[in-house]
């Protein structure tokens, strides 16, 4: 691979998984729990975030791109997945760091992605009745709730266990 191309593979790499793990962590962390605090209005936010602002778009996007982008890398670095460099310090920290970026991949877009989904669906089958929900939609939101909130948990670990050790992996053993 050439030098141009390694570059490119790996200003793609970081920066878009910058923009997956601030993107994350500003959920989780300033979003998520503001749409709890304002109550009923923070569905329609929420609503407002994925249709009009194409919130999930992005997060799919950068976060395949991150994936894809690393992938090329890991794959050149490693010399074609060789287990010598693999069992190496930097070879264990990238491979830890890969393995969990791509779980990360998955919990999003099958974990919180999906259950954001049916909980968007449930929401507005709720707001088109125009009426209030019965207990049935209420238990299963609750659920839902529950879900992607373990999901969100583990997706944010993993995306931290993956940034942690790419950033110091080329200094291992420490």
């Amino acid at each position: 691979m050439n030098t141009s191309l390694l570059i490119l593979f790996r200003i793609v790499h970081v920066f878009a998984g910058a923009l997956w793990i601030g993107a994350a962590i500003s959920y989780l962390f300033f979003f998520k729990p503001s749409i709890k605090a304002i109550g009923p209005a923070g569905s329609q936010f929420m609503r407002s975030l994925a249709e009009r602002r194409k919130y999930p778009v992005f997060m799919i996007t950068t976060s395949l791109l991150t994936v894809l982008a690393g992938g090329a890398l890991y794959i050149y670095a490693s010399g074609g997945f060789n287990l010598a460099w693999i069992r190496t310090g930097p070879g264990l920290g990238f491979t830890i760091g890969a393995l969990a970026g791509v779980a990360a991949f998955f919990i999003g877009f099958f974990g919180i992605g999906r259950t954001s989904a049916q909980m968007g669906a449930l929401s507005a089958q709720i707001g088109s009745s125009g009426g209030s929900p019965t207990p049935d939609q209420i238990n299963v939101l609750h659920a839902l709730g529950k879900k992607l909130s373990r999901a969100e948990l583990v997706d944010f670990v993993m995306l931290f266990i993956s940034m942690s050790t790419m950033a110091t992996a080329r200094y291992w053993p420490f």
